[in-house]
Parts: C-alpha cells; structure tokens; sequence
C-alpha cells in the first residue's frame, strides 16, 4: 500500500453527485468545493435538508437536487454516504448509466455487492474519508481507485491504494479509535490543567504537540514506530520511565483489543 503523491494536475471538468449529505459527505463536499478544481459541478440530495441546502447556499458549484434519482443522472462519479443499514436498498432504488463511476463510503457495503447493486455500472471503488478532508488534511484509502478518483482525492487529501477488501476493513476499524485519542488527550489536558496551567495553553500545547509528533512520523522513511519510541527513550530519562510504566500496565493493549471488537462487527 503506497500512497499517491504529487498529484497537483487540476482535472478540466467533474460533474459529482453526493447520495446523502451527513457528516462525511459533508467534510468531502467542503474539500472538493475549496480545492481550486476548475468547472466543478457538485450534486446533492434533499435528505439532511438543512445541512443540503447549507452547502448549496455557501457554494455556488453544489445544487441540491429533488431526488436522489436526480443526482444520479447529473453527476458522472457518484458518492454512496448513507447509513450501513438501508445503504444498499438506496443503491439498488437508483439507475446508473454504464459510464458511472460509483465511490462508497459505507463501512459494511462490501465491493461485491455495490458492484451487483450498480449495474450496468461497473466502475466502483470503496474509500474512508475522516473529517479532516475538509481542510485537506486526510488520508484516504481507496480499494480499487481509478486514475480521475485518485486524482480527485490528491487534492482534497492523501490518498493510498488499497489492494483487497481485508486491508480496506482494518484500516476502517482504525477510524473507530478516534474517540479514545481525544479521550487521552481530554485526560492530560485535566492533569495539565490540575497543575495550574490555563485551560486554552494547556489545550493549545497538547494538540500541538501532539501533531508535532505525527508530523515526525510522517516525514520518516520508512515509517517505524518502534524506532521512534526508542529514540524518544533516553536512558533514564522521562519518556524512558513513562514508556517503561504504561506498556507494563497493559494499557496500549487495550487499543488492540477494541479494534478486535470493532473488526468483528464487518463480519
């Protein structure tokens, strides 16, 4: 799995249709309408009126639609946002062209059964969005990307192919350990806090920090969290003693044991 970089070449033209507007849909619509893409057409359905029409009145490219129908046969890529549980009796309501292309974001459609609910369209991919995509900051897996889909998501994110369906789904049990992050960071801005700091640097220093960190990561090649944390651990220092202490507990443990549940429910 590599991801896709330097990929700047503004698409002439694109025509995108959004069935459903919650929250992912939402941030995505966000991205793509402030990437600078020339001769954008956004689409969206009446469902979640108020956030539909808040997009169609802060950008002139989106226009909510009466139907979910209607979207289909405006748009050329159409994105699949809408709950697991009716996302495929959606789909199968709606008629596609054979040239569609057809992107979901729905964590338990499996491939097999968007391409089965599309036909006679035949180009479909699965990706995992964050909210982040709205401010470009967002990696992307994308199981079966086309070259238009992965260059539509270079601009918006950081887009990594995905070779089969299994990878696609450990990486989207990831995205349910975000909650527990901010957890964790909630945790040591109280103890911050405690110790007299004021809330807004405690938070500030925290959320900083903490991407400074990521940011790291990010810029190492190969990517390898072990051998950050051992650089981090300097004999008898700080981070040697609190690294020594919580993996001891078990604590880091229990992450790996919430994404063991959480991968069962795609099953």
């Amino acid at each position: 799995m590599q991801p896709a970089i330097g990929i700047h070449h503004k698409p002439l033209s694109m025509k995108l249709g959004f069935i459903g507007t919650g929250s992912i849909a939402s941030a995505v619509i966000e991205g793509v309408c402030t990437a600078g893409i020339e001769e954008l057409s956004v689409y969206v359905s009446p469902r979640n009126e108020a956030q539909s029409k808040y997009l169609a009145d802060k950008y002139a490219c989106v226009t909510r639609m009466e139907s979910n129908q209607a979207v289909v046969d405006q748009a050329d890529i159409i994105f699949i946002a809408v709950r697991p549980l009716v996302a495929e009796a959606v789909v199968r309501e709606l008629q596609f062209r054979r040239d569609h292309t057809v992107v979901s974001f729905v964590p338990f459609l499996k491939l097999a059964a968007l391409i089965d609910a599309i036909a006679p369209a035949q180009v479909a991919c699965r990706a995992i969005p964050l909210p982040s995509v709205a401010v470009h900051q967002c990696p992307i897996p994308i199981l079966r990307p086309t070259p238009a889909i992965t260059q539509l998501f270079g601009h918006i994110g950081q887009p990594l192919e995905v070779h089969d369906e299994q990878q696609l789904v450990a990486l989207w049990t990831l995205t349910g350990l975000i909650t527990p992050f901010y957890d964790m960071l909630f945790t040591l801005s109280n103890w911050t806090i405690a110790k007299g700091v004021p809330g807004s640097t405690a938070n500030a220093y925290i959320a900083n920090m903490y991407q400074a960190l990521s940011y790291m990561a990010q810029q190492a090649s190969p990517i390898d969290f072990r051998e950050l944390s051992r650089h981090a651990a300097t004999p008898k220092g700080m981070n040697e003693q609190a690294g020594k202490e919580i993996r001891e507990s078990g604590a880091h443990q229990e992450y790996a044991k919430a994404a063991d549940r959480l991968l069962e429910r795609f099953k």
